[in-house]
């Protein structure tokens, strides 16, 4: 019995690997298209937007933040206390964090060269200067997405959002719908529906939810996730309705991926095993490449002409070397040691 919850602890989730690096590769490809869109460059492969309703990076972030939310379940039930647990949370973070942001301010900055320290350092030295840019804050924001910082509270609260699923399910899911109702109409109007973290906390319990009572999604409610989100995607829809769909889109989303990666995980062919393979090497490096991506894509569309067209082979190779680019950078900033931490104990997991 023992043996058995030791080998449970050590698996890896494919299926959540598959969400992971969707998500990833969701918001590198918006983010691409955009820098594009920003310099008047056209190209028939440019789209961050699909029908009426979906937005690629919307799309990629709300998965993410479910995904966050079911990872850290997994990542909790293994550790023995909450120091192990903030302990693998930093070394999960902040090393290549850290070396990501060394490399860029060496280079001499990103859009606004290189800065001096002050006070407002402290917000990049946290973690946080990317979420706190989003609000006017002063900052030394180079790499990352702005919504790491976001994470990281979201990180330092989980215990507490853990228990309360855990121990109270029902009234803590009432209370969670009815407060993200609430937040979704008065954050609305400011177009921060997406962005706040008083409303993703929500989302983040979601994935918590997902993690624990729909953890073997079968491939007929993937299907059915699929046509709701094609209508919800295609049908247009009143603007204050469309503020809802942040958490819906990436709930659907995450059924779907769900849904493909337990049965993909079931099949033992080679071209499955090729892909597995794949899947877990972008899952691995996901973290990386979203400190990276912003900047290497900026950097490798230099050379393009702004106000331009391009056929879909030049769009193609400058995304293949861009990718590449990428691909090698977050190789490279990846921490290749870590401290051993404890695993859980059996009653840790019941």
């Amino acid at each position: 019995m023992e043996q058995q919850k030791t080998k449970e602890s050590k698996k890896r989730y494919f299926a959540y690997d598959f969400m992971r690096a969707a998500a990833m590769l969701l918001i590198v490809f918006y983010h691409m298209n955009c820098e594009w869109s920003a310099r008047l460059m056209e190209s028939p492969l440019v789209v961050t937007k699909i029908g009426a309703q979906g937005y690629l990076g919307w799309q990629g972030v709300s998965l993410f933040i479910l995904v966050s939310g079911a990872a850290q379940c997994i990542s909790y039930e293994r550790c023995s206390d909450l120091k192990t647990y903030y302990k693998k949370r930093w070394w999960s973070i902040f090393p290549s964090f850290y070396m990501a942001y060394f490399v860029c301010y060496l280079m001499g900055g990103f859009g606004g060269g290189v800065k001096l320290f002050d006070l407002s350092f402290l917000w990049t030295i946290t973690g946080l200067d990317g979420y706190a840019s989003l609000f006017g804050i002063q900052s030394h924001y180079l790499v990352g997405e702005w919504f790491i910082g976001m994470i990281l509270v979201l990180y330092i609260v989980f215990p507490v959002l853990y228990a309360l699923v855990k121990r109270y399910p029902k009234p803590t899911l009432i209370a969670a719908i009815l407060y993200y109702l609430v937040m979704v109409q008065l954050l609305g109007n400011t177009g921060r529906v997406d962005k706040d973290i008083l409303l993703n906390v929500v989302v983040f319990m979601a994935g918590i939810y997902l993690y624990r009572y729909m953890k073997n999604v079968s491939l007929r409610t993937g299907v059915a996730a699929a046509v709701v989100l094609c209508l919800v995607v295609f049908v247009p829809l009143p603007e204050r309705v469309t503020w809802y769909l942040f958490a819906v889109e990436g709930i659907l989303w995450y059924l779907i991926f769900m849904a493909a990666g337990n049965a993909l995980d079931r099949i033992k062919n080679l071209p499955c095993v090729i892909l597995k393979k794949l899947v877990g090497v972008l899952s691995k490096y996901s973290y990386e490449i979203f400190l990276l991506h912003h900047v290497l894509i900026t950097v490798s569309l230099s050379p393009y002409e702004q106000n331009t067209y391009y056929s879909v082979g030049q769009y193609l190779l400058w995304a293949l070397r861009a990718l590449a680019v990428i691909g090698i950078a977050s190789w490279m900033i990846y921490p290749r040691w870590k401290p051993k931490t404890t695993k859980v104990q059996a009653t840790k997991t019941q």
